[in-house]
């Protein structure tokens, strides 16, 4: 008896943080339209000096649907790929509060972890990012997300 009365609360718990969860990221896809794409580095070891590492970043844009939307914070990312690691050292930051200024592509750099991993293409790839966003005139409001990896990153020189 008690046994099936854990297995409930258990359940409980986890129908209410998945739910939780797809609230949040509808309340992300609401205010902002993201995307990704990513790059690898020219040569192994580019940064790092150990030419037995191969990294590259991930590039997101971002466009916004609400006006009210100041920034988005983004304080966790996490490709969903067991090959690929981050480590965020600092928050990224997405401004919009200058109507002026076109939108800011922001990066964060991911390593290769598995030694012998052949990754050449992360073209539909996931990445799941976290954090808040920040509104005019009322309190930020936490997202979590889960994006496609769309591209190979183009930048475009004027």
């Amino acid at each position: 008896m008690t046994s099936a009365i854990a297995i409930s609360i258990l359940f409980v718990f986890a129908l209410y943080f998945f739910m939780r969860k797809k609230q949040l990221e509808q309340r992300f896809n609401r205010s902002v339209g993201m995307t990704v794409n990513y790059m690898f580095q020219d040569r192994p070891g580019q940064y790092s000096g150990d030419r037995n590492v191969r990294s590259g970043v991930f590039v997101f844009k971002a466009e916004r649907n609400n006006d009210k939307l100041k920034n988005i914070v983004i304080r966790k990312v996490k490709p969903l790929n067991t090959a690929l690691g981050v480590n965020l050292e600092q928050i990224l930051v997405i401004p919009f509060e200058q109507k002026d200024t076109p939108n800011l592509d922001v990066s964060v750099r991911f390593k290769v972890v598995k030694r012998g991993a052949r990754i050449e293409d992360l073209k539909g790839g996931r990445v799941s990012i976290s954090g808040v966003m920040n509104f005019e005139q009322s309190r930020s409001e936490p997202f979590t997300a889960t994006l496609h990896i769309t591209d190979l990153y183009q930048s475009v020189n004027i």
